[in-house]
């Protein structure tokens, strides 16, 4: 079968190299790996993440002129975790995907790939330690591996196997979330039900992963009575004593050393309850949203896990189409240090609900794109009072071509506290599942698109900079075509010199403004 690849995009122009290759892949893949095979699962493709063939435009609209927001974060710098926008997923603890500095301009861009496996493999979820060196994980059909890479060639430094084997049709846990610590070591969870950290070292020029701690805690959620254990995420708080959640609804807490823990199942109110998203992690507590309610949580005196505050919210009488699960799609977000919000799962018109950290005091319910048709799957993004919301409701998985309905909105909180208001609502954007980033210093939201003007059997891909004031798109990239070029919950990257990077199904995509 032949395939091209988009290897550079310069000048607004097109270059392509193809090649013949067999390409066999299936999310859904039954395989017995022997030792060999693990050696071929490590190998590196050192390939351009494979595309087809199409005629469809390359770069739409034109280049940025920066308009920084006015009202920046209200940030904060956790202290066990490497600098703000560096060490997660999501940028920092607050969960904000929002970075003080720029991203691309869309100046005579350039557009390279890389591929991850040769079957199949999603880099989902990239940062970059204190030496600018990409650190991620990826997804296959046989776990998750965590990567090590140098951002201007894309090429793999080393590589770690952290869980083995997925379960077929489950929702990912065991090390796709991962923190960078203040000591530029990777905190993760494995799906043996351990917290690790992993720190990236140089023998002899050879970059390894080299494990540094591991704290079992088979005893501790088994003393919380509901299974399966398969832990989502882990995160520091202030104090340095380890957090983690599962989906099967149990909030733990380990102390740095391991001695000491507790934890507690959420079926606090008559109902087993479920965990699909990550923790926010600040200053006044641990914020936790199950498929029934948003909890504040905090270390007691006498090292027991409190309760601060529960509020339910609306979660509808079904899950959504294009929905993980039954409840909230999103991770706590935190506006400063006096709100955190989240959406529910209403029946017709899907809300954002922002509350009060301190008690917990709903602050407004305010509804989002059009009903019967919205949802959102991905974190809210904040700057300053702002919120920013993508609309998921349609999106059917990676091979099927996404009918996601179009949505971006922005929301902002009331200076007084009193409720919120909708700045504006572009319901022509589909961006079927990459969590938006937010840039302060350009003033541009950062999406991954398909363009629904094209072929309705086609996949095509854009890296999309959308104006924060206005909501009105400025430019789109070309990234690619072929399904293999869908992200599905891959996460968009912004280094601190302005290149991004997209997680893909076949890999991973960097963007960047050319060098006049």
């Amino acid at each position: 079968m032949k395939y091209c690849v988009y290897n550079s995009i310069h000048n607004h122009q097109f270059r392509e190299d193809c090649a013949m290759k067999t390409f066999a892949v299936g999310l859904a893949i039954s395989l017995t790996v022997s030792g060999a095979g693990w050696l071929y699962l490590e190998s590196d493709p050192a390939r351009p993440t494979p595309s087809t063939v199409v005629d469809v435009p390359t770069f739409i609209g034109s280049p940025a002129a920066p308009r920084p927001v006015v009202e920046k974060s209200q940030r904060f710098q956790h202290p066990a975790l490497a600098p703000v926008g560096l060490n997660s997923m999501h940028n920092d603890a607050a969960q904000s995907d929002s970075y003080p500095w720029s991203g691309p301009l869309g100046i005579q861009p350039e557009v390279s790939t890389r591929q991850f496996h040769r079957w199949l493999g999603s880099c989902v979820a990239q940062t970059f330690n204190s030496r600018g060196q990409m650190i991620g994980t990826c997804v296959t059909p046989f776990g998750v591996i965590l990567v090590a890479r140098d951002p201007n060639t894309l090429e793999i430094l080393a590589r770690q196997v952290i869980t083995r084997w997925l379960p077929i049709g489950k929702k990912f846990s065991g090390g796709v979330y991962f923190h960078l610590d203040s000591q530029d070591r990777v905190l993760l969870a494995t799906n043996d039900m351990a917290i690790q950290l992993w720190e990236l070292t140089q023998q002899s020029g050879d970059y390894q992963w080299s494990l540094q701690k591991s704290i079992s805690l088979a005893n501790l959620l088994d003393s919380a009575g509901t299974r399966p254990h398969r832990i989502i995420d882990v995160i520091p708080d202030w104090q340095g004593n380890y957090w983690l959640i599962t989906r099967a609804g149990v909030v733990g807490m380990v102390s740095a050393d391991g001695k000491a823990g507790a934890a507690v199942s959420l079926n606090i109110h008559g109902e087993q309850e479920g965990i699909d998203n990550a923790l926010a992690v600040g200053e006044k507590g641990i914020f936790v949203v199950s498929n029934h309610a948003i909890y504040s949580f905090r270390r007691s005196s006498e090292g027991e896990l409190t309760i601060q505050w529960r509020q339910a919210y609306d979660r509808g009488s079904a899950a959504k189409e294009g929905t993980m699960g039954f409840g909230s799609g999103t991770t706590p977000t935190l506006v400063g240090r006096d709100y955190v919000a989240i959406t529910d799962n209403a029946d017709g018109q899907v809300n954002i609900m922002v509350y009060d950290q301190d008690d917990g005091a709903v602050v407004c319910k305010h509804g989002i794109f059009p009903a019967d048709k919205g949802t959102t799957e991905n974190s809210l993004a904040s700057v300053g009072r702002s919120l920013i919301a993508e609309n998921n409701f349609g999106y059917s998985g990676p091979k099927n071509v996404p009918t996601s309905e179009p949505g971006l909105a922005r929301v902002d909180i009331l200076a007084d506290g009193s409720g919120c208001e909708t700045v504006w609502e572009n319901l022509e954007i589909t961006s079927p599942s990459a969590v938006p980033k937010v840039s302060e210093a350009s003033g541009l939201i950062y999406l991954y698109t398909r363009d629904e003007a094209n072929p309705a059997d086609l996949h095509a891909w854009y890296f999309t900079a959308v104006d924060f004031h206005t909501g009105e798109p400025i430019y789109k990239l070309l990234t690619g075509t072929g399904w293999l070029f869908n992200n599905h919950y891959g996460s968009i990257s912004i280094d601190p010199d302005g290149a991004a990077y997209v997680g893909i199904m076949g890999g991973l995509i960097k963007i960047k403004d050319s060098d006049l």
